[in-house]
């Protein structure tokens, strides 16, 4: 990471921690108007937005190497850590303390934004680590639907619509996409070739759902897929160039630069 790129994802943070402690934890969508960032609406899920909270954080601790973290990131994080308990049940979280639905994907962004602070080496490290095992434990034995052998949206629910794109279908590469430990490796590439022929996720098609999916490339990459990943890529490009006709989402350009980054490590792995 250079010093511009620490300083830039360091403003952020800056900004990201300042809302989440104003508002205790309950982080909102914003759009960037007339040079400003505007609050726009209340996060869909607030589970799911406070576990990629803690993703990023450990990320650029990663990056940078450094734990010694200003005062209020430090109280951010801890912040993040006591909502992500409060909304958890027999580690499961839900997705705010009016919603008790339990998402698959929420779990796994909680899930990552654990894993990724426990391996940046914080002081808390035990703590978040017994909280991520929790989670860890009971991912696969709540969402995993053995019958149908596939991945449930929701806890308690069976419901599955062969055609949607999303939620359904994505859902079945999100603990691909994370990286989730699961217990038979064998199924992920099943669930991945079967979404990669029916929907053709590489070719970035807005129409179906209004949003690119651009993070749907990491899964591409886990499977070690270079054609698809870079037609993903080239796509996207596509769809960002002087017209410019797509708006440009942070979430969405921060998966595409990691998704280049793991292009990347797999082409060096075939020149080795």
């Amino acid at each position: 990471m250079t010093e511009t790129e620490k300083k830039a994802v360091g403003r952020y943070l800056d900004w990201h921690t300042g809302i989440l402690l104003e508002t205790d934890g309950k982080m909102g969508i914003y759009r960037k108007e007339n040079g400003k960032l505007i609050y726009k609406e209340k996060a869909d899920s607030e589970d799911g937005y406070l576990g990629m909270y803690l993703f990023l954080m450990g990320k650029y601790l990663e990056k940078t190497e450094n734990t010694d973290l200003p005062e209020y990131w430090k109280k951010g994080i801890s912040l993040a850590l006591k909502k992500i308990q409060s909304l958890m049940q027999d580690g499961i979280t839900q997705v705010s303390e009016e919603n008790t639905t339990v998402y698959l994907m929420d779990n796994l962004e909680v899930w990552k934004g654990m894993y990724e602070l426990e391996l940046a080496g914080m002081e808390d490290t035990q703590a978040i680590s017994e909280i991520r095992k929790k989670i860890q434990g009971q991912i696969e034995k709540t969402f995993w639907d053995d019958a149908n052998q596939r991945w449930r949206i929701i806890g308690n629910s069976d419901l599955y619509h062969l055609a949607e794109f999303y939620p359904d279908g994505v859902a079945q590469i999100y603990p691909l996409i994370y990286e989730f430990p699961v217990k038979e490796k064998k199924k992920q590439k099943v669930l991945y070739d079967q979404f990669t022929e029916r929907f053709q996720w590489q070719k970035l098609n807005k129409k179906r759902t209004g949003f690119l999916w651009a993070i749907t490339g990491m899964a591409a990459a886990q499977m070690g897929d270079i054609n698809n990943l870079v037609e993903l890529i080239e796509n996207y490009e596509t769809e960002y160039y002087k017209e410019r006709k797509y708006p440009l989402y942070t979430g969405e350009a921060g998966w595409i630069c990691m998704e280049c980054g793991k292009l990347y490590e797999l082409y060096e792995r075939k020149r080795k």
